[in-house]
C-alpha cells in the first residue's frame, strides 16, 4: 500500500480524530480510506446517471427525427402520465 501526506483544513481533520475517537475507526487513515470509497462510489453513480441521462436524450432526439413527437402542452401529458399510475 502506497503512502501519501496530505493537509486538510482543520474542520476536516477534527471531523477524523472525531470518528477516530468514537471507536469506529482505528486510525486517521482508515477514515480517509473510508471517505475516498464514498466519493468514488459516488462518483460512479453520478457518470452512471449521466449515461442513463444521454441515452434517454439519444432515444428523444432520434424519436423527433422520425416524427414521433407529441405536440401537446407538458401539463396535458403529465396529467395522463399520473392518471396512468392510479
Amino acid at each position: 500500500m502506497s503512502s501519501m501526506n496530505i493537509s486538510l483544513p482543520e474542520s476536516l481533520a477534527a471531523f477524523v480524530e472525531h470518528e477516530v475517537a468514537t471507536g469506529q475507526y482505528a486510525s486517521n487513515s482508515e477514515v480517509v480510506r473510508d471517505a475516498l470509497r464514498l466519493l468514488h462510489r459516488e462518483k460512479a453513480l453520478d457518470h452512471e446517471k449521466q449515461e442513463i441521462l444521454r441515452r434517454a436524450v439519444m432515444v428523444g432526439i432520434e424519436d423527433f427525427r422520425h416524427g414521433r413527437v407529441d405536440d401537446r402542452p407538458i401539463d396535458e401529458i403529465l396529467d395522463e402520465i399520473n392518471r396512468e399510475d392510479l
